[in-house]
């Protein structure tokens, strides 16, 4: 039963992810291709490392309780910002939180391996700021005239590299977590151009999908936070981006998550991986049908 598995960006709410893996584990239905943005990209990629779902369930369970050890905000940026800006200076901020503790607790989970170590396909797409262009990591290769662009915008190919600096580099939420540098280029959150990646799938030629969308869950309030409204707005322009990138014969799965969990509410994540579990175990049905259909992959 050859498939491919397309996970989205969701920040915290990612974690529903590893519910969605656990449930279609359990029934022998296991992808050959994973493709992951942000949130999703660090699902993949401890996949491609060779972790099983239970093993990256036993991550989510830490990180629920110690997660917030690993953000490290730039005070001293933060304290620079404002008067920088009042007094139309050059600010030196590029983000809120750098990125460093969490791209270290990558690293050590993954074990320092690299894209091209993975016996699992694997697609992560990340931004470069220099270029505008999106960089796809992957140990797959395009098929027909998808290598200088897909869904019509331009791409660049990469097939080497250390995952867990992949997964940061996808994961970096513009303003929030600072770029990272990779190769001479600065990168950004892969969710700028491909929250919901199926459009990659079907770049290195998967016909058979099944996309989990944890992104839409993102709510918004009069109490919100400043944090909420740019992940609010930054999952609306996802919204419409996805309209021109989605892939119609995808099967496309949304969990209903906690409502109040966010981006960095790291004590929603067991809620949120129970919620993806449940949700994909009655959905089974759906699953089994649109997979055992006919089409080759």
């Amino acid at each position: 039963m050859k498939f491919g598995l397309a996970l989205s960006g969701g920040g915290a709410k990612g974690a529903a992810h590893v519910g969605v893996l656990m449930a279609l584990y359990e029934q022998g239905i296991v992808p050959d291709v994973v493709a992951g943005t942000s949130a999703g990209s660090i699902v993949a990629g401890c996949l491609a490392a060779g972790m099983t779902p239970g093993e990256i369930r036993e991550e989510v369970i830490y990180l629920a309780r110690f997660g917030s050890r690993y953000l490290d905000p730039d005070y001293l940026g933060m304290l620079r910002f404002i008067p920088q800006l009042l007094h139309r200076r050059p600010t030196c901020l590029k983000g809120f939180l750098k990125g460093n503790r969490l791209l270290q607790y990558l690293c050590y989970i993954t074990e320092g391996k690299g894209i091209e170590d993975s016996a699992l396909g694997i697609l992560i797409p990340a931004v470069d700021l220099y270029s505008g262009r999106t960089v796809i990591y992957t140990n797959q290769k395009p098929v027909g005239r998808k290598e200088k662009q897909v869904s019509g915008e331009p791409v660049y190919w990469e097939d080497r590299g250390m995952l867990c600096r992949i997964m940061m580099a996808s994961s970096s939420f513009p303003g929030i977590f600072c770029p990272r540098s990779l190769d001479g280029r600065m990168l950004v959150d892969g969710g700028v151009t491909y929250n919901l990646p199926t459009s990659l799938l079907a770049a290195v030629g998967v016909k058979r999908m099944i996309g989990v969308d944890v992104g839409k869950n993102l709510g918004i309030s009069e109490k919100s936070s400043i944090l909420d409204v740019v992940t609010r707005s930054f999952s609306i322009r996802g919204e419409s981006l996805e309209r021109c990138h989605s892939q119609e014969d995808a099967l496309i799965l949304r969990p209903k998550l906690p409502e109040t969990a966010g981006l960095l509410d790291f004590s929603s994540m067991t809620a949120s991986m129970e919620a993806g579990y449940d949700y994909t175990i009655k959905k089974l049905p759906v699953i089994r049908e649109r997979l055992d259909c006919k089409k080759s992959f």
